[in-house]
Order: structure tokens, then sequence, then C-alpha cells
């Protein structure tokens, strides 16, 4: 998880360091000005212009705020603008230098996504790092079944299965059938362990029903029944479970 973290803030971090980096430094105020619409007049001092909108940031490493501050002249070839207030915007649109009305300009979202990136990289992190997600129930029923970084804990693996299982997850249920019939971290009980691989069974999870035809082809736990063997080894294989469509075979060929 610490790792997913780093990666998050390394792939966040640095598109942000670079564009910080363009505007004069990791600390500090940017201007960003964007043509919305050329104009055929002039400026105050006779310059080129255009109709912009301009959005100012604050960086601190990344971008920490970003505010839109409407309309300005942006003046061709430079990085400058002339301000424009609303009592100039009717004077001009009147005099016929600014078009009337305006034409409505978007700020793309990636600008206001660069603009917080900060408080969004924190509050990331922060869900990250203090709501992990730490997998289902299965998951880590199987990480203490198997000893998956963690030494083995049938107790821990029975209570997590048993909570899958709750929610009707046909692994999880077939796992508790196994637990209960080989007596891990359980008594063994086979009667117990039927009723987890029938509801297994019955979302058609061909492991239980392998498992079950078993149980009834070699009559060691239960009274053998090569019907119920046959019909649980028949819905198997059809569920795609090669060793159910050997042992169906099996049975089928010695009927003969």
């Amino acid at each position: 998880m610490k790792n997913i973290t780093l990666i998050l803030a390394f792939a966040i971090l640095v598109p942000n360091l670079a564009s910080a980096r363009r505007i004069g430094g990791l600390f500090g105020k940017s201007e960003n000005i964007e043509e919305i619409i050329d104009l055929d007049a002039k400026g105050p001092n006779g310059e080129d212009v255009y109709l912009a909108y301009k959005t100012s940031g604050y960086y601190f490493f990344m971008g920490a705020y970003m505010a839109d501050e409407g309309y300005v002249l942006g003046i061709r070839g430079k990085t400058s603008y002339y301000p424009l207030d609303k009592n100039q915007i009717i004077a001009y649109q009147e005099n016929g230098f600014l078009p009337k009305p305006l034409p409505e300009y978007k700020i793309p979202f990636k600008d206001w996504l660069w603009g917080f990136a900060l408080w969004i990289l924190l509050s990331v992190l922060g869900l990250i790092w203090f709501f992990p997600n730490r997998g289902s129930p299965f998951e880590k029923g199987c990480k203490f079944y198997f000893g998956k970084n963690v030494p083995v804990d049938y107790m821990k693996a029975h209570d997590y299965f048993k909570k899958s299982a709750n929610k009707d997850f046909a692994p999880a249920q077939y796992n508790l059938g196994i637990m209960y019939l080989k007596g891990q971290g359980v008594e063994k009980n086979v009667q117990k362990a039927i009723p987890y691989f029938m509801l297994a069974s019955d979302q058609e999870y061909a492991n239980a029903q392998v498992q079950l035809g078993n149980l009834y082809f070699d009559g060691e736990e239960i009274p053998k029944n090569l019907d119920r063997a046959l019909s649980f080894y028949k819905s198997s294989c059809e569920n795609g479970h090669q060793d159910g469509c050997k042992m169906m075979n099996h049975i089928l060929e010695n009927k003969k």
C-alpha cells in the first residue's frame, strides 16, 4: 500500500513540478492568458490585441489555488495584457471595439485539476493512508489459509470465509466445506461440510460439485450413492471441470 501511495504521489507531483518550473519557480503566483477571439481594432498603444480570459494560480510545489479572473485584452506577441472591468467592457461594446454579447468561454477541466493538484493529492493520499482497501473477507481468508505473507491460521481463515459465505460467495462456501471436511481450524464434521458444498453447488461452482461427487462415489464419509455421484459429476462437467468429466465417463462405462 505504501508503494502504491508513493507511485501515485510521484505521478501527480512530477508534472506539476515541471509546470511550476516553466512559470518561474516552485513557489508563488502564476498568470495564464487564453485567447477567445481576435479583434480587428488596435489596443490603447496601437498593439494588436485579442479578447482573452485570464486565470491566476498559486503554487506550492504544485497548484494550490486557481481563480478565474474574467475577460482581459491580450497583447499579441507578448505575455502582458490590459485588464477589463465591467464599465470598460460596456464602453468598448458601445463603440464597437468588443462584440455584444461577449463570447462565452469555458476553462478546461484539466486546468482546474492542475490548479488544485496539491489538495487533490493530499486528499487521495489521506484516503489511501487512513482508509486502505485491505481486501475482501474472502481474500483475507485465503491469506491466512495458504499463509500468504503471514503464518497459516485456519481459525482466522474460517472466520473470514464464513463472512464471505454469508454473502453467498460460492468459493468461500466451498472452502468452508473443505475445512469442515478436513478439520482445519474447526472440528471435523462432514455433516457441516456437505451443506456448504451444496450451497456452492447450487451456484454452479464446479469444485463443490466434484467434491460432492467424490463423497458419494467413495462412500467413506457418507453412504455410497453412484446415482448422486454421477449427477454431481455431470453438473461439474457441464461447468467445465475436467476431473468431473473423467469421473462421469468412468461411472457410465462401468454401468454398461
